[in-house]
């Protein structure tokens, strides 16, 4: 190893270290419960925001902390582990777009769009553009102050920064309480400065593709942590005058969820470095958001069944890690499509090409 992968290894252990310790002491279930009424916390939100944490991958010169994709990933794994009720994710994703077309990232939380097949117009007026559309399923709408799309207009895809109380929200969540909001853009005039055309690199595909890598990453944190809750109850339910843990069906069943968990975080995580290196990223997210899927599927499954009914119940934590699983394995994608996708680029690729792409590094 030289010396510059030394001193990247070094600066992002330290940067996990801290954050292991920040959402460990700040993310609890009375937070976690509140969240869930008021679909986020405002001051996670603010302590997350003072750490340079969702700016993190942005360049200093742009206003982020001059981190890299990988440094963002391993804060948004730790953030999955904890369920952190913050638009930790949307807001990364919308630095990077602002910050990739040259337009100024705003403070406070931000939230993007779009993320399902809806299409924004954007019209020019004078010196001003009128925006108009609506979007479904928004992540963190209401919570956020502004929203980033991507929008069509006479000169091509652009990207533009919205003030969303200038929007109408209609409220909505997932499965994990999250707010998932309809947003409607009725003719939002704005002003030039808010708008650049899209940046090479800044597209609907692009975009889809690393919010499927995020929420692999996500979903690679919440199964450590319902991982780790099912090991400890394991260790502490007594059945029959023994540890439930002891039985040899409940250990074969936990060194099977030990390798799905292994499996999605070596893939969510190798993917974060494709994509930051470019290479081969396409294959890298569909197969970490395939595998995280799956792992999700299976993960939560056996955490239930060793839990038993105590699982299911809101007083116990492992209901806040298994929702989200099952929530965000359909966002972006979910394995169905990914495998579509996946399959059909390689049919296209050839037959010649299958190996090369499965061995790249």
């Amino acid at each position: 190893m030289n010396d510059a992968s030394t001193h990247i290894s070094d600066v992002r252990a330290m940067l996990v270290a801290s954050a292991t310790r920040l959402f460990a002491e700040q993310v609890n279930a009375r937070m976690l419960d509140a969240a869930k009424s008021a679909g986020w916390s405002a001051a996670l939100w603010k302590i997350v925001e003072q750490a340079q944490f969702p700016l993190v991958s942005i360049g200093e010169d742009a206003g982020g902390a001059g981190g890299t994709l990988s440094d963002l990933a391993a804060i948004v794994r730790i953030a999955g582990r904890h369920a952190a009720p913050i638009p930790l994710v949307e807001t990364a994703l919308a630095g990077w777009m602002l910050a990739g077309c040259g337009l100024k990232i705003p403070a406070g939380p931000l939230t993007i769009g779009p993320l399902h097949d809806e299409k924004l117009s954007l019209q020019s007026d004078g010196d001003r553009w009128v925006l108009a559309g609506e979007l479904a399923r928004v992540p963190f709408a209401r919570s956020a102050t502004h929203i980033v799309v991507l929008a069509n207009s006479t000169e091509g895809d652009v990207v533009a920064c919205v003030d969303l109380a200038r929007c109408i929200i209609t409220p909505g969540r997932n499965l994990a309480h999250e707010p998932r909001d309809h947003v409607l853009l009725a003719d939002v005039a704005l002003e030039s400065s808010l708008v650049a055309k899209a940046a090479e690199g800044i597209n609907y595909t692009t975009l889809r593709q690393r919010g499927a890598l995020m929420r692999s990453v996500q979903m690679a944190g919440a199964l450590e942590r319902a991982l780790e809750l099912a090991v400890r109850y394991a260790g502490e339910r007594s059945q029959f005058g023994r540890k439930i843990g002891q039985f040899q069906a409940i250990q074969q069943e936990l060194a099977r969820f030990a390798g799905e968990v292994a499996a999605a975080v070596a893939a969510a995580m190798s993917a974060a470095g494709a994509v930051e290196r470019a290479q081969n990223a396409a294959f890298a997210v569909a197969s970490a958001k395939i595998r995280t899927a799956q792992a999700a599927h299976e993960g939560a499954l056996i955490a239930h069944q060793v839990h038993g009914a105590i699982g299911v119940t809101d007083e116990y934590a492992l209901h806040h890690a298994t929702l989200r699983l099952w929530s965000w394995r359909e966002e972006f994608g979910n394995e169905a499509a990914w495998s579509m996708e996946l399959g059909h680029a390689m049919c296209a690729a050839g037959a010649d090409a299958l190996w090369p792409t499965l061995a790249a590094d």
